[in-house]
């Protein structure tokens, strides 16, 4: 096992944390990414993924680029037959062409290729330790631990940053833009912009072809009930709604991507799909008519036609729909470096 040189940065809220651990090396994962760990700032062990640099000039700096995942017990990684594969992380690979170096982060309680059988909902198929880790402030500081033991190590640009999630990752990536100033872009794609609450109750208020009088506003007010019994509770991790424990969601609910794009320093980059059924286009039209209403750096992409993973009628197969949007949002965060060759 290879340590890394020992480096010595600070953090906001830590007073110095230990150089990120190569844990094990690409050839022997099966994967174009190298594991370390490191430990962040509530002293936890972060498990990390970060993409091996391309043969040509394999020590020039390259900029960093962190995917975060959507909601799920899941690895990052899994195993199908003999072969190892991916999320939409690995998309990026072919999409980066070399020119950055890809970063995903193990969610705290999901070991490597941790995968849930088909259809066992989260209450029975999640560990413990991730039922109680996962909330946006722990979450967010596992993917800022990450992205700064990256920005130590060798080979790494630390002045070029993007963090882009998509779904529930788009919060976090927000919160993470927000929580570091030195990230230059962010992405939030299917993410939303309001709190999820409003996502939920859009979505209730939506009419339905047997809705009789009273259906719609009786949906609605029972998404505002459910949201008052997490309250009661909010700590709860054997309480459930919508197959996510109480404690998830009284810490990501009251939160939304618009104010964690104010907060933050980043050029931003958002987009939603016009048949989206999980998070509404309205949610992506808000965010866009607040932060452009307060003067931000705004690049948004409303596509017609596209789900939640962004397939369409001419791309009906996944990752299609993805791979085109994460390849437009990697040509605008490397744009600047593209014009001066």
């Amino acid at each position: 096992m290879m340590l890394l040189p020992s480096l010595l940065w600070i953090a906001v809220g830590v007073s110095a944390e230990e150089p990120p651990r190569l844990e094990r090396e690409a050839a022997r994962l099966g994967v174009p990414f190298d594991r370390y760990t490191t430990k962040d700032a509530l002293g936890r062990t972060i498990t990390f993924y970060l993409s091996v640099p391309p043969a040509k000039e394999p020590a020039a700096k390259r900029p960093v680029v962190l995917f975060i995942p959507g909601s799920g017990c899941q690895s990052v990684f899994r195993k199908q037959g003999d072969r190892v594969s991916g999320g939409y992380h690995t998309v990026l690979i072919p999409e980066a062409k070399g020119r950055a170096r890809l970063l995903v982060v193990e969610k705290p309680g999901v070991s490597y290729l941790d995968a849930p059988p088909p259809g066992v909902s989260l209450d029975k198929a999640a560990s413990e330790e991730f039922l109680k880790e996962h909330t946006l402030p722990r979450w967010a500081e596992a993917n800022a631990a990450a992205v700064r033991a990256v920005w130590a190590l060798p080979g790494v640009d630390g002045t070029r940053t993007l963090v882009v999630g998509h779904s529930e990752g788009g919060l976090v990536a927000a919160r993470v833009a927000a929580e570091l100033p030195r990230v230059s872009h962010v992405a939030s794609l299917a993410g939303g912009g309001p709190t999820q609450l409003f996502d939920f109750v859009a979505n209730a208020a939506r009419p339905r072809p047997d809705d009789k009088p009273g259906d719609a506003g009786r949906r609605v007010q029972d998404v505002f009930d459910a949201w008052a019994q997490i309250q009661k509770d909010p700590e709860s991790i054997t309480r459930f709604w919508l197959g996510h424990p109480y404690r998830r969601w009284s810490s990501f609910l009251p939160h939304s991507v618009t104010e964690e794009l104010l907060r933050a320093k980043a050029r931003v980059y958002v987009a939603a799909g016009t048949r989206d059924a999980v998070i509404p286009v309205a949610a992506h039209d808000m965010l866009v008519a607040e932060l452009r209403a307060r003067g931000r750096d705004v690049t948004a992409e409303r596509l017609e036609g596209a789900d939640h993973g962004f397939l369409t009628e001419e791309m009906p197969q996944p990752p299609a729909g993805m791979q085109a949007v994460l390849g437009r949002v990697l040509h605008w965060f490397l744009a600047e470096e593209e014009k001066g060759k």
